[in-house]
């Protein structure tokens, strides 16, 4: 079956369909990452997009059970040079294309994701359609136009979570006290493994209620959207500010960053994939991360100083406050993600 994939800016690709038949629209990124197909289709931070892979061939080692950052899918479509129709893995309980066909994913082969990935870095990240009805791309760069922006894909921060039926931890609703909470902007799995026995709390819980908890750390989970459309947390992260210590991750990170009086804006190509470095501009020393992140703080305000930069695009990838109490990545590391935020050093 024919598909075919309309940027907004009428750009035209066209390919062959695999998963689900229909029609999405949505926001066009790219991922560098040759590897991680499922956890992106299962990642919270990924909803309302269609991802384009750069690596050419995608499908190869299937589905399984270890990998899903979550109960369900979040990206609308996959954009491939080349799906494998085979699959071979000793792990594999199924075909990405069962997969996708599943759980409502479109995705779209034969296209050449290296021009479509020379495109967006060339002219930005931008709304696209994919469409396997609809063919006619006069109609469907119609469609785009009439599409209403993107909104934040958080639903009372319970949707885009993991399941804790499948954790060891207990509810969030019965604990009364807590080390480390997690407020759930859309967090991934690899998140709540990274802190266990942590409680998890909606994106719209109080400052108040957070520290009747009486925790030693707040984390803010990553997410998909736009952060700065998140004014009531953002308010009430900075009644956390300077009582308890404070983590954020990517766009938890944004969050961390509003709150202490950062401005954030977006970037013209986010970051997309598992292979960005990051250096500290003092030492010089770096590192590789995963990240998934369209935002970016443009300077940090008096009393806090910025740790890690992009060497691509020297953009800020890690800061924190003098006082040590708030940090705030960027990315991923690779390394070490149980280190996130228990054990991190301050320099």
């Amino acid at each position: 079956m024919k598909a075919k994939l309309v940027l907004e800016d009428g750009t035209v690709f066209e390919g062959e369909s695999f998963g689900a038949e229909g029609e999405k629209a949505g926001e066009v990124i790219f991922n560098t990452q040759i590897i991680g197909y499922q956890e992106i289709l299962t990642d919270p931070a990924y909803a309302g997009q269609i991802v384009a892979m750069g690596y050419p061939h995608i499908g190869n080692y299937g589905i399984n059970d270890r990998l899903f950052e979550s109960d369900s899918t979040h990206a609308l479509a996959l954009v491939v040079k080349e799906y494998s129709k085979v699959y071979s893995n000793w792990q594999a309980k199924g075909s990405l294309d069962e997969f996708m066909k599943k759980h409502g994913v479109i995705g779209i082969e034969g296209v050449d994701t290296r021009d479509l990935t020379l495109h967006i870095r060339d002219n930005g990240e931008m709304k696209g359609i994919v469409s396997t009805k609809d063919l006619d791309s006069k109609s469907l760069l119609q469609k785009i136009k009439a599409h209403a922006e993107l909104k934040h894909e958080t639903r009372n921060g319970s949707t885009s979570s993991p399941s804790r039926e499948k954790s060891r931890d207990p509810k969030p609703e019965t604990i009364s006290k807590a080390k480390t909470v997690i407020i759930n902007i859309g967090m991934n799995k690899s998140t709540l493994n990274a802190f266990p026995g942590a409680a998890v709390v909606a994106h719209n819980a109080t400052a108040e209620k957070i520290m009747e908890m009486k925790p030693q750390e707040v984390i803010i989970s990553s997410g998909p959207g736009d952060p700065r459309r998140l004014t009531g947390l953002v308010e009430e992260v900075k009644k956390l500010v300077g009582k308890v210590k404070i983590y954020g991750i990517q766009n938890g990170a944004c969050v961390l960053a509003l709150a202490l009086g950062c401005s954030i804006n977006r970037m013209k190509v986010g970051h997309h994939g598992m292979n960005h470095p990051v250096v500290d501009p003092k030492s010089g020393r770096g590192e590789i991360s995963m990240q998934n992140h369209s935002y970016v703080i443009e300077k940090m305000p008096a009393g806090s100083q910025t740790v890690h930069v992009n060497l691509n695009d020297k953009t800020i990838e890690k800061f924190q406050t003098k006082d040590g109490l708030c940090v705030g990545t960027l990315y991923f590391p690779i390394d070490e993600r149980s280190k996130l935020a228990s054990g991190y050093k301050y320099v």
